[in-house]
This record gives structure tokens, C-alpha cells and sequence, in this order.
């Protein structure tokens, strides 16, 4: 018997055990659905925590030197703010998706 265009025994149909009054049926198996982590809203949320801390260092002056004569006024402080933050976006886009692997990882462990 075919519905929604597959046959009633296939995978997308196996997490569906039917009616609780229904006969048990050898198409119609119970099985564990696993689902992985998407992985673009890890990214994206460690890409904006990281513009933030980038932008806040920078901001704030938090690794500054007001002492060496190389770093002053080279940058304005809009450009200091893009570059860090910018910096931070993709170090922590990075730290996050590796986060994402391992939760991905140990989720089909368990």
C-alpha cells in the first residue's frame, strides 16, 4: 500500500507505529529517530557572540598599549571595531561549528 508516494515500510515512515488500536503489521516498525544538531544556527550564533566580544575588546580597549608608539592612531575606532570584530566572528564561527562535530558525535553514540 502506498501513501504520500512511498511504500508504507519505508525509512521515513519508521518512526510512525499507527493507531493504538491498530494490528501489529511486519511493514510497520517502532525505531529510535536520532536527530543531528543543525549546523548553521551553531555557527551563526557563535559567529555573532564572537563579532560581539570583538567589537567589545576593541570598544573598550581591553588589549590596548597606550604606551607603543606603533599602535597609535593608526586606526579609527570604527575600523578597530570591524577588524576585531570580524576577527572574533570567524574564531568563534570556527570554535562553534567544531561544537557542533562533537554534539553531532556523541549524539550517534548514545
Amino acid at each position: 500500500m502506498e501513501r504520500g508516494g512511498r511504500w508504507e515500510g519505508s525509512p521515513v515512515q519508521c518512526g510512525w507505529a499507527g493507531p493504538a488500536a491498530a494490528p501489529p503489521s511486519p511493514y510497520r516498525k517502532e525505531c529510535e529517530t536520532c536527530s543531528a544538531p543543525r549546523f548553521l544556527p551553531f555557527i551563526l550564533t557563535g559567529a555573532v557572540i564572537g563579532f560581539a566580544l570583538g567589537a567589545a575588546v576593541a570598544d573598550f580597549g581591553w588589549l590596548e598599549d597606550p604606551d607603543s608608539v606603533l599602535a597609535q592612531y593608526q586606526y579609527s575606532a570604527t575600523s578597530a571595531i570591524g577588524y576585531l570584530g570580524l576577527l572574533g566572528a570567524a574564531l568563534f564561527a570556527l570554535v562553534a561549528a567544531v561544537l557542533a562535530l562533537l554534539v553531532e558525535r556523541s549524539s550517534r553514540r548514545s
